[in-house]
């Protein structure tokens, strides 16, 4: 049997075609792009468009294996959220999705605040993050309910990203306690929910008849439409299972929730994943649990800020050449090698747009400190690989204490996994064992097909020693003893850095 996987990400979606029959090796892969618009406080996505491009993906799976597709027995589905889209009953899309940076709903989210003198306690204990807006789709509720009354009575459902696809696969308006995670309005305290919470619906005044019903974790949403079903070149009825968030997806990719394992995510931002038996919440490093893919366990996701976007950005636009286009990561492992461990004092600080976890500040602003007539090129390029690694090692501390477990071994996916010497810097920085999944590129997707599959024949989400198998691991780096003390003392200015600039608040207008 095969199975599909689809990763809905903000810039593009990707699909998969994976062999169940064959340790789900990959079969096809496909992406299409997307395309989003942030203008102050307003960042949105055509929803409508990000359909058209996962029926996109599936066309171009069919046409790659033209063969395989009919024996495809499931889809599983995964992806950004907090990023919200209204639907009719239809689950046609009323107005565009409000993505994850969109902050319309701070204010009204903040109200919530100001109106209950009781509601920031009510929502730690039971949830655990208070509606403070910034981005969390309670916000983006709010502030549909409240200053778009037109969409608002048009909109039959707000659905996250990945149930908005699930429901236009099925015809089937739904989501999960993961999905509604950070719409705010359900009780995590144990891990079984499958409705919201009437009092914080009272605190919020949201609509509770515009919200999706929950469905348990890890069940079939429903059964794929005939119109799909054509495009795909699949069975009609063929079972979709309840989406993932891309950060649980990429736990299960990489293991997090075993013991003694933490995954790591270098993308456009970097993130800490493992796992906690309890709902818990650490408001001084932002790190909170959430409902993930196990039933049993929670996931713990810590957001460390941009990473990869920002290096990219040092390589294209600030020292690349306007005359010269070209991948800005070309030749990127050669600077690496050719600059020594603590790039001769240079010091990159990642913070293009602000910080997060383990120190939350928007307004905070990165630079490049140490510059010596010593340095060159090289020497600035493997500052910022070792600058995002640093960023890490900063947030792994708070992070062991939180899940009360030492992270022997980190296993590392993103695109910073497809450089060896990345990979390594990684290692060098966090002084840990690194291990890279073998194909970092698809392995949202790829987790979503197995964990879907995985649900299909458990009957819901699998857990404990069922917990789905990991995804193959590609090299290992173990950290260089003789590079340790070049990398406490540089760990230790890039803190002294982080808090001599924070007061200077340069992201403020």
């Amino acid at each position: 049997m095969h199975a599909i996987g689809i990763d809905i990400g903000t810039t593009n979606v990707k699909g998969v075609l994976v062999d169940l029959d064959h340790d789900a090796a990959l079969v096809a892969d496909a992406s299409a792009a997307l395309r989003w618009q942030r203008d102050g406080d307003v960042a949105e996505q055509d929803a409508a468009a990000l359909w058209s491009a996962v029926l996109d993906v599936l066309g171009a799976l069919r046409a790659a294996t033209p063969d395989a597709v009919p024996s495809v027995g499931v889809i599983g589905l995964c992806g950004q959220y907090s990023s919200i889209v209204p639907v009719d009953a239809d689950a046609e899309p009323v107005a565009p999705m409000r993505l994850y940076v969109d902050q319309r709903g701070t204010a009204p989210s903040l109200e919530v605040l100001g109106r209950h003198e009781d509601a920031f306690l009510t929502w730690v204990e039971r949830h655990p993050i208070p509606p403070v807006g910034g981005g969390l789709a309670l916000g983006h509720v709010l502030s549909f309910q409240l200053d778009s009354p037109r969409v608002h009575d048009r909109a039959h459902a707000y659905l996250e990203a990945g149930d908005y696809v699930a429901a236009r696969l099925t015809g089937t308006i739904a989501t999960t306690q993961a999905g509604a995670y950070l719409g705010q309005l359900v009780d995590n305290r144990t891990l079984d929910a499958t409705g919201y919470d009437v009092e914080l619906l009272r605190l919020a005044g949201v609509d509770a008849d515009h919200l999706p019903p929950l469905l348990p974790l890890g069940s079939v949403v429903g059964g794929l439409r005939s119109d799909v079903a054509a495009v795909a070149g699949v069975a009609e009825g063929m079972p979709v299972v309840t989406p993932l968030t891309d950060s649980a997806a990429q736990a299960v990719a990489t293991g997090a929730d075993r013991p003694g394992r933490v995954g790591a995510v270098i993308g456009t931002t970097s993130v800490l994943l493992s796992s906690a038996p309890t709902m818990a919440a650490d408001f001084d490093h932002e790190l909170f649990t959430m409902p993930g893919a196990r039933p049993d366990r929670y996931l713990v996701s810590a957001e460390n800020g941009i990473a990869g976007r920002a290096v990219e950005h040092l390589l294209g636009a600030v020292l690349g050449r306007a005359d010269a286009p070209g991948d800005p990561f070309d030749g990127f492992d050669a600077s690496l090698a050719a600059s020594p461990a603590g790039a001769r004092g240079v010091r990159f600080l990642p913070w293009l747009s602000g910080s997060m976890s383990p120190q939350n500040d928007a307004a905070m602003r990165g630079g490049i400190v140490g510059l010596s007539l010593e340095a060159g090129r090289d020497d600035v390029v493997r500052a910022a690989a070792e600058g995002v690694a640093h960023g890490l090692r900063w947030l792994l501390g708070p992070l062991e204490a939180f899940c009360s477990e030492a992270a022997d071994e980190v296993v590392l996916t993103g695109g910073a996994a497809r450089s060896a010497g990345w990979v390594q810097v990684v290692a060098d920085v966090l002084e840990r064992p690194v291990h890279a999944l073998a194909d970092p590129t698809h392995s949202g997707a790829c987790a979503a097909a197995t964990w879907a599959a995985a649900c299909l024949e458990a009957g819901g989400a699998p857990g404990g020693d069922e917990a789905v198998a990991t995804q193959p691991l590609g090299r290992t780096c173990d950290p260089d003893p003789a590079a340790a003390e070049v990398h406490a003392a540089a760990q230790a200015q890039f803190t002294a850095a982080f808090e001599a600039l924070r007061p200077l608040g340069l992201g403020r207008p």
